[in-house]
């Protein structure tokens, strides 16, 4: 049982590997399709911690400023993150309104900080209930963060009002593809699964 630890399958190609221990900035590769299949624990913790503050950053400023300016006939307006659940329950859509409020700021945030104290937990290798605790959460957690299906719909609206309206993306537009970005490689790229292999070696 203890063997069939280090056997792992290459995602490409499916071949059976034996997995090995790499060093700091080591990256192991597939030797029949040379294809990556995994990194040092090291370079994931240190990388989680970049991430976690550059995510913080761009979060702030795309929930702050106007991600899109509207121009219609004279009348203007500028669309934030933070203001349209407001928007939204003002206008009698309630579960639309908690929907974006809880899946595309709360839930992302709250994925930022868990992050970010992983991150730290990770480097220190201090405390590892509270490490599992907080995996525990993100891995329910990061099903229910839809910032990506948000932009989506963003998008769709705006082709929908381009022929009646002047809509150009504002300031804030920016921060938010560069958060969705980090947020969306963690999730599917680095993956949880990794998370939990360093949590394993702490």
């Amino acid at each position: 049982m203890e063997k069939l630890k280090n056997i792992i399958i290459c995602p490409h190609c499916e071949s059976v590997i034996e997995k090995k221990e790499l060093n700091k900035k080591e990256v192991a590769f597939c030797p029949v399709c040379n294809k990556k299949l995994y990194e040092s624990t090291n370079c994931v913790k240190y990388r989680l911690f970049n991430f976690s503050i550059a995510m913080f950053i761009f979060y702030i400023l795309s929930m702050l400023l106007p991600i899109i300016r509207i121009n219609i006939i004279g009348y203007e307006e500028n669309l934030e993150i933070i203001n349209s659940f407001i928007f939204l329950f003002s206008k009698g859509y309630v579960f639309l309104s908690l929907f974006v409020f809880f899946s595309v700021i709360l839930f992302p945030f709250i994925c930022i900080v868990i992050l970010f104290m992983l991150s730290l937990l990770f480097i220190s290798g201090f405390d590892k209930k509270l490490a599992k605790n907080l995996l525990v959460i993100i891995t329910v957690l990061k099903d229910w963060c839809f910032v990506d299906i948000f932009l989506i719909a963003i998008l769709v609206s705006v082709i929908k009002l381009l022929n009646v309206a002047d809509i150009d993306f504002s300031v804030g537009f920016w921060p938010y593809i560069l958060f969705l970005s980090f947020l969306v490689y963690i999730v599917k790229f680095l993956k949880v699964e990794s998370l939990w292999e360093i949590w394993g070696n702490m």
